[in-house]
């Protein structure tokens, strides 16, 4: 069995890894921390079978970070002293969890479950983590919050901040909503694959837009946009006819 631990309080971190030691000696721990801007550069490709995540974590919660993942290769443990909100959720998704602080007993019990489901290959890891995120986003828990690399360090934001993103060569340069430019150690492809799944829409080779922040669209000097802050985007050839229909799917639902 090969662990992951993840929680913004070492005690908490320490107190799994006591527990994970004297009840699975075998356990493999993997990886072990408490910064989710650290994890997610390496929980992407680490070879783990159990993430133990806490759920409130400062800049990002444990939800936001699984949704942040492209894809999720193994199963997942909550841990929570919120008990409230989240229990209602994992139980209505029947998604493990454990609530702090943690029952020894209760710990080896959840293993065994899962040792037991993984086993019956009843344990639809992924499935049930997305079905989780689709509940929490729509009852409001979960923001759509990305990790972006900045020179000294990350930056946590809301992807409704974010107006555009303009290529700098090797980085990308950010249009935040209040006014605020942030500079990424990451290429603009990078980064659209960071925001596929929040419809960004990459009008130019070198502009991703946020489409809530369109305000005009001309068709005339080959074709641009106007966005909310009065910054004027060239829209390439190919992408002509998808501003077209969303000004359109927009005049017709407004």
């Amino acid at each position: 069995m090969k662990v992951a631990i993840l929680d913004d309080e070492v005690h908490c971190v320490e107190g799994l890894v006591l527990h994970l030691r004297k009840n699975f000696p075998d356990a493999e721990i993997i990886y072990k921390g408490t910064r989710p801007e650290a994890a997610l550069e390496v929980l992407p490709n680490a070879k783990i079978d159990l993430l133990f995540l806490d759920v409130e974590m400062p800049g990002m919660n444990g939800f936001e970070l699984l949704d942040q993942l492209q894809e999720t290769k193994f199963d997942v443990i909550f841990t929570t002293a919120y008990s409230q909100y989240a229990a209602q959720a994992f139980k209505a998704k029947a998604v493990n969890y454990l609530l702090k602080p943690i029952d020894e007993i209760e710990f080896r019990e959840a293993i065994l479950d899962w040792q037991e489901e993984r086993k019956k290959k009843n344990n639809f890891s992924s499935e049930k983590i997305s079905d989780l995120l689709t509940y929490m986003r729509r009852e409001g828990i979960l923001k759509n919050k990305i990790a972006l690399p900045v020179a000294d360090g990350y930056e946590f934001i809301e992807t409704n901040e974010i107006l555009y993103a303009q290529s700098q060569n090797n980085y990308t340069q950010l249009f935040l909503s209040d006014k605020r430019n942030l500079v990424l150690s990451k290429t603009l492809k990078e980064f659209e694959k960071l925001l596929d799944k929040y419809f960004f829409i990459r009008i130019h080779k070198s502009y991703l837009i946020n489409p809530n922040y369109m305000k005009k669209y001309y068709k005339n000097d080959g074709g641009y946009l106007v966005m909310q802050d009065g910054k004027t985007i060239p829209v390439s050839k190919t992408k002509k006819d998808l501003i077209t229909s969303l000004f359109d799917a927009i005049t017709k639902t407004s």
